[in-house]
């Protein structure tokens, strides 16, 4: 009697097909980190510096107004952190050169430390050369382009 044999290409396309679920898993970053946040609301911090230290709190109640219009619940502290980091010179004729960082950080576990640290799931930025005037605009715009991916997957 001859036992049922499957044939060796079965094998071979389980194999593959397992080497890239499992090559692909646990790799989340940008909108596809952003599945089912809903529940557990967001922080918003920023932090200014080369003389925009002023419009820190500008930046960061305009960027909850924002969440806050979209549904999104804000708290003073949470494990999901919205972080708004400007770095700037101001130039001889005025303008700032901006380098402006817009990024989503989520505690994460280390298994080989066992500590909880923040781990940056998804980001945007802005670069240039801006007036003071326009930074305000800036800034909404990543705070448009974080939303549409939240909103997209919440």
């Amino acid at each position: 009697m001859r036992c049922p044999t499957l044939p060796f290409r079965f094998f071979l396309a389980a194999a593959l097909l397992l080497g890239g679920l499992v090559h692909g898993a646990g790799v989340f970053y940008g909108r596809e980190s952003m599945y089912s946040l809903r529940p557990y609301g967001i922080a918003v911090k920023v932090v200014c510096t080369g003389g925009l230290e002023q419009h820190q709190e500008t930046f960061k109640a305009h960027i909850e107004n924002r969440l806050g219009a979209r549904g999104v619940t804000v708290y003073p502290e949470a494990s999901i952190t919205l972080k708004l980091v400007v770095n700037s010179i101001q130039s001889n004729d005025g303008f700032f050169v901006v380098h402006m960082d817009l990024r989503l950080d989520q505690a994460a576990y280390l298994a080989s430390t066992n500590r909880s640290v923040d781990a940056t799931t998804w980001d945007a930025y802005r670069m240039g050369e801006f007036r003071e005037e326009d930074l305000l605009q800036e800034v909404d715009d990543l705070a448009r382009q974080f939303l549409n991916d939240y909103v997209a997957t919440n």
